[in-house]
């Protein structure tokens, strides 16, 4: 009977070893891959005669979006609150020969997302790109924010890409084709002083990005893709001037600059953009540390 239990324990003991071991040889083969990917790039998706829906279009990072987009022959669907430059940003790509479709949205109210989302599928047609670049940013110590500003940057940075996601994923679903494209921040990976509502609104696009690309491998449709980007700084923020250790490290882009390094890492499906890239095997790099270590070296980088 002994003998009996015990080889019972070694058969399974034997199972959990190579369990282990197959799960190992699984870990290399995907970070192999991962190397190979950064020597030997995924091909780029083409986005000509693409409908590329796109949030904050009407200035900055949005606005370069948009263009570079139109360059490479998609057809734009452009949301934002503020109309004149909404249709400021749609001029200059009919003026390069190229198609954009206004609609005036406040992406932070569902209703208004749900009724846009209703006309652009009807006029012209289910968007199978969507880039939810919209947001606002307010810098100041975390008891200076009224109980307004902190109500609208969750709403406009976070609930914003929920609902407008909302609005447009089930017809990709459907198909097994698309791509949602968040714009998140270095500040939804680490939380700095000064920005605490900021930094709760961008975990949370953190967080849904990383849960809705899950959701989407588990129900097999790979066909739709989830990225986040996370900049660092883009230089439309002009009231916040780092005093970095090493500023080369942490690049201060411009918004033509983000906007081309994102829509390459959008074409090879990458889930993940850091800008500049260089920045990602530090932001993973320190979610293993722990928190004293995490500020000890963030207060070595800062002069």
């Amino acid at each position: 009977m002994l003998d009996k239990v015990a080889k019972i324990k070694a058969w399974e003991l034997s199972l959990v070893l190579a369990g282990f071991i197959i799960l190992n040889v699984k870990a290399i083969i995907l970070l192999v891959m991962d190397v190979y990917r950064l020597i030997i790039p995924h091909e780029e998706k083409v986005l000509q005669g693409q409908l590329v829906l796109i949030t904050g279009a009407g200035q900055n990072l949005g606005r370069e979006l948009s263009l570079q987009l139109a360059n490479f022959g998609a057809k734009l669907i452009l949301l934002d609150i503020n109309e004149e430059q909404n249709e400021t940003t749609a001029d200059m790509i009919r003026d390069a020969g190229g198609e954009a479709h206004t609609f005036t949205c406040d992406v932070s109210d569902h209703k208004s997302v749900a009724s846009v989302g209703a006309k652009v599928r009807k006029e012209i047609g289910h968007p199978g790109y969507v880039f939810n670049n919209a947001g606002t940013y307010e810098y100041k110590p975390f008891l200076s924010h009224s109980a307004e500003d902190i109500q609208r940057l969750v709403n406009v940075n976070l609930l914003g890409n929920i609902w407008v996601t909302r609005e447009f994923l089930g017809h990709m679903i459907q198909l097994n084709r698309g791509h949602i494209v968040c714009i998140s921040s270095v500040l939804g990976f680490i939380g700095r002083n000064n920005v605490v509502p900021y930094c709760a609104s961008k975990f949370g696009v953190k967080g849904m990005t990383e849960a809705l690309a899950e959701e989407m491998r588990m129900e097999r449709r790979s066909g739709v893709r989830v990225t986040a980007v996370h900049p660092f700084l883009i230089s439309n923020i002009d009231d916040v001037t780092p005093n970095l250790k090493f500023p080369w490290l942490f690049e201060i882009l411009e918004p033509s600059d983000a906007a081309s390094r994102i829509i390459n890492g959008v074409r090879r499906n990458q889930e993940e953009i850091f800008l500049p890239e260089k920045l990602k095997p530090f932001m993973v790099f320190s979610k293993v540390l722990p928190r004293k270590l995490r500020r000890l070296f963030g207060d070595y980088m800062e002069n």
